[in-house]
C-alpha cells in the first residue's frame, strides 16, 4: 500500500473555485502553517482512502467549511485554527434544501450520501439527505458514505423528478457524480 506524501508549507491559498486543498485517495501529505481562505468550497477536503497531517494552519471564510473529512478519514491535527467558515452544506441541510441547489454540477460538497434501492439507483447515483427524506420517503434506502458528490436527484438524472428543485434544467450537461475513472492531470501531492 503506497501512500503519496508531500509538504505544503507557509502558503496563502485563497479564492479557489473548488477546495483550497483536495487530498485524494492514497495521498498522505503534511500541510503546515498555511492560510486557506475565501474558497468557493471547503478549505481542505480529505477524500475516502486518504489521510494527512495538518499543523498550525488557519482555515477560514470558506463556503462549505474549513475542514471536510470523508468517512473513516482520521488525519493528524495539531494546533489548527478553523473559524468563520460559512458552512453552506450544513445550512442547506438545516433548511431542507436539495444540496444540488448549492453545488449545481460544478462542485462536489462533502456530506452524507445515499442510494435508493426502491428506485434501483446504483452506487454511482448519489442522493442527498433531504431528497432521501422528501423525494424517496417510504422507500428502501442505503447510506453509502460521507464524501464529495452532487445530488443526482436534484440534478434531474434519476427517473423521478426531485420534489425540492423548482427550476427547469437542461440535463444534457449533467453527469454522474461518481469519481472519474481516469485523468490527464498529474497528481500534485
Amino acid at each position: 500500500n503506497i501512500r503519496v506524501a508531500g509538504l505544503l508549507e507557509d502558503n496563502d491559498i485563497y479564492r479557489n473555485a473548488q477546495a483550497g486543498v483536495l487530498i485524494s485517495t492514497e495521498s498522505n501529505p503534511t500541510l503546515r502553517r498555511n492560510r486557506i481562505f475565501e474558497g468557493k468550497a471547503a478549505g481542505v477536503e480529505i477524500t475516502n482512502g486518504a489521510s494527512a497531517t495538518l499543523e498550525a494552519n488557519q482555515l477560514f471564510h470558506n463556503k462549505f467549511g474549513g475542514l471536510c473529512l470523508a468517512t473513516d478519514v482520521k488525519p493528524v491535527l495539531r494546533d489548527n485554527k478553523i473559524y468563520d467558515n460559512h458552512n453552506a452544506v450544513e445550512r442547506a441541510v438545516g433548511r431542507g434544501q436539495c444540496l444540488f441547489k448549492i453545488s449545481s454540477c460544478t462542485s462536489f460538497p462533502m456530506h452524507d450520501f445515499y442510494r435508493c434501492v426502491s428506485c434501483n439507483t446504483t452506487d454511482r447515483n448519489a442522493i442527498c439527505i433531504n431528497c432521501i427524506k422528501n423525494c424517496h420517503r417510504g422507500h428502501t434506502v442505503e447510506f453509502v458514505r460521507h464524501d464529495r458528490f452532487f445530488c443526482d436527484c436534484g440534478a434531474g438524472t434519476l427517473e423521478h423528478q426531485c420534489r425540492l428543485q423548482t427550476e427547469v434544467r437542461d440535463n444534457d450537461t449533467v453527469y454522474d457524480s461518481a469519481t472519474p475513472t481516469g485523468s490527464d492531470t498529474p497528481n500534485m501531492l
